[in-house]
């Protein structure tokens, strides 16, 4: 996928789609993997990472937004991908269609190391 269609893509006004937006046109690393995964499965699975998150007090972006938007989007299958921004470093999770028209959800968990506090 190409930097520039994906930056378009993630168009939803929360906290983490626009924060993607700006790491994937600053050039941040990001990939789309084929293949798709059970939405059920995921929601599942980010309901319990969000719980982690909240108890390791860990940063994140729109972390409960995104699961809630997963869960009613409707479809049985979606895309993952990921991007990352270095400055706030940020890990962003990305639930795109099938048909790669459209960011279904996306979230972001920051990346820095506690070991410094």
């Amino acid at each position: 996928m190409d930097r520039l269609v994906l930056a378009e893509l993630l168009v939803y006004q929360g906290e983490a789609d626009p924060a993607c937006r700006l790491a994937v046109l600053a050039g941040g690393d990001f990939r789309i993997w084929e293949g798709g995964v059970r939405v059920d499965h995921l929601v599942h699975i980010y309901r319990r990472r969000e719980r982690l998150t909240r108890q390791r007090a860990t940063p994140s972006l729109g972390f409960s937004e995104a699961v809630s938007r997963l869960q009613s989007c409707g479809l049985d299958e979606v895309l993952l991908g990921y991007a990352k921004s270095a400055e706030p470093r940020y890990h962003f999770q990305l639930f795109l269609t099938m048909d790669v028209s459209m960011v279904v959800a996306c979230l972001g968990v920051g990346q820095e190391s506690k070991s410094s506090e």
